[in-house]
């Protein structure tokens, strides 16, 4: 029996938690992916080519089902709400709750617009009633400034307002960088892997199987999503969506353990790092909706416009194009842990005009490319 108590003991350890989580969102996934493959088949459950895809053959959508039942069962498993752990006081994660209702709002919103399409403005509602639930009752926002602006702890109402903002970007940029195979899944899996490691330092022990879990949920989907042939699969808004909101809960709980400076590792530029590792999304949906507004065009009408379309165009793949992207990711992450010292006011300023530059070096070569084809055409045509 003793044997036996101590195996149910260190099962229940954070450590064996967080593998457990990690492998058995992989092995869910993956048994979960197929079958929603062929449901998706039998009802015609396809995202037909247009003018805006990027793809040629109607794709099986909705494999955000396997990503949201991987992280939801795993979660309701392994992560602890009451702060017992094989009988001995530990972590807990009380917000599991309203983390989780906040998530599932999403995914249905997202899975009726992959049905029958609902307008960006029942989205953005929608949104706004899961971040208030995950902010309000939850309590995971956004509480303090970390210096910016000379700010650093917020009264409620500015809480509140802030990651309400915070969060609608973020889902939104989630959802719009989802354009080409691989792209938005593995963003996400750099994202939860980066806080996870974060968390797991930090001794989050809940936050950390959250991230992992997140983890290891997408990877399945990713390998189906960039290299499947027969068994190719999309995410949908059901998946781009849930994963906006999952970023944004663990960006808000970086942002909250990272202004307690008694917390190592300390990032001085805590605000500079989860923008570093979202920066692809933010920066990508920044600049196509500054040039929507400027054209006297609704931010939120689809268009051809985003940086992932303008490297399809230049002739990269889908998967050139999320590597690039990826490693961009990858680098500026780097980049802001090493020069963290410098503080977000500089950090953030060095990310938005390097990216700038080199969004305009390739909208510039987009933008000759498409003179010179149209040349070649008209003299075609003469």
């Amino acid at each position: 029996m003793g044997s036996f108590e101590s195996f149910y003991f260190h099962l229940f350890q954070p450590e064996y938690r967080i593998a457990t989580a990690f492998i058995l969102a992989i092995v869910l996934n993956l048994y979960a992916i197929p079958i929603i493959i062929r449901i998706a088949r039998q009802n015609h459950f396809f995202d037909v080519p247009n003018q805006r895809t990027s793809h040629e053959t109607s794709v099986p959508t909705m494999g955000g089902l396997g990503i949201y039942f991987s992280i939801i069962l795993v979660s309701l498993v392994l992560i602890n709400t009451c702060g017992l752990n094989g009988g001995q006081v530990s972590s807990s994660l009380t917000s599991l709750p309203p983390i989780l209702a906040g998530l599932t709002l999403i995914f249905f919103v997202g899975m009726k617009d992959d049905i029958i399409n609902i307008g960006a403005w029942k989205k953005l509602i929608a949104e706004l009633i899961a971040l208030i639930i995950l902010i309000v009752i939850g309590d995971v926002k956004i509480n303090n400034l970390q210096g910016i602006f000379g700010i650093n702890e917020l009264n409620y109402i500015e809480s509140l307002i802030l990651s309400l903002f915070v969060g609608i970007v973020i889902i939104n940029a989630m959802n719009l960088i989802d354009g080409v195979d691989g792209l938005a899944s593995s963003i996400a899996i750099l994202g939860s892997s980066v806080f996870g490691i974060y968390f797991l330092e930090i001794h989050e022990w809940e936050y950390a199987i959250f991230s992992f879990t997140i983890t290891g949920a997408l990877i399945p989907f990713f390998i189906y999503n960039s290299f499947g042939k027969v068994n190719k699969i999309f995410m949908g808004d059901t998946g781009s969506l849930l994963l906006g909101f999952a970023m944004t809960v663990l960006v808000f709980r970086f942002n909250e353990m990272n202004s307690m400076p008694s917390i190592t590792p300390y990032f001085v530029a805590g605000p500079a790092f989860a923008i570093a590792i979202l920066i692809v999304p933010l920066f990508d949906t920044l600049r196509v909706f500054s040039i929507r507004i400027y054209r006297g065009i609704s931010p939120f009408k689809a268009d051809h416009r985003h940086i992932h379309h303008v490297l399809l165009d230049l002739g990269f793949n889908h998967l050139q194009t999320t590597v690039i992207l990826f490693s961009i990711s990858l680098i500026y992450i780097a980049f802001v842990y090493v020069f963290n010292y410098l503080g977000n006011y500089l950090l953030v300023l060095i990310m938005l005009g390097s990216v700038s530059l080199l969004a305009g070096i390739a909208m510039k070569i987009h933008y000759r490319k498409l003179r010179l084809n149209l040349k070649l055409s008209e003299d075609k045509s003469n």
